[in-house]
């Protein structure tokens, strides 16, 4: 996974692309651990007119994927995909001058090839992302709720109920 493209001193990266500003975060997470992220600046890139959010599960599908849990004694787990975004490719072209935060690198060119934060796609696009990695080992989206994603599995069906809090 190459998240920025380093292409030099000099170099145009075409009329095609839009040149952002990023910006880094700093945090202190809960647990006392400390997390920085690269911050794209997407006040200056157009909203994509399909969306520009990740839907989330609902509180009905939640009862949907629970109902049948409960009785029946079946398992539930939560997890986190941390660091998503940067799993997710980008249809977006856009590209940065680098600053002093990158060291020897900086008024390099560079692109940025997978989605950041900030960009207002980066939801969709992580959502497109996880749906195909879904279907690719067997899930399909419920009927009934479409963030709530089901595999058959002879004796029984697994669930999985997407929300994204970014």
């Amino acid at each position: 996974m190459q998240v920025i493209i380093d292409k030099g001193v000099g170099f145009n990266p075409g009329s095609d692309f839009k040149k952002i500003r990023v910006h880094v975060v700093h945090a202190v997470k809960h647990d006392g651990r400390h997390k920085a992220r690269l911050v794209a600046g997407g006040d200056l890139t157009e909203t994509p007119i399909d969306s520009a959010c990740s839907s989330v599960v609902s509180l009905q599908g939640i009862r949907i994927f629970a109902f049948p849990g409960e009785p029946n004694g079946l398992k539930a787990w939560s997890t986190n995909i941390g660091n998503a975004y940067l799993e997710t490719h980008m249809r977006e072209k856009v590209h940065i001058i680098a600053g002093a935060e990158f060291g020897n690198r900086e008024g390099h060119v560079r692109i940025i090839s997978e989605a950041l934060c900030g960009l207002h796609s980066s939801g969709l696009r992580w959502l497109e992302r996880l749906a195909d990695v879904l279907r690719s080992v067997g899930f399909f989206p419920s009927k009934a709720e479409k963030d709530v994603w089901v595999r058959d599995k002879g004796d029984h069906c697994e669930h999985v109920a997407v929300h994204a809090d970014d």
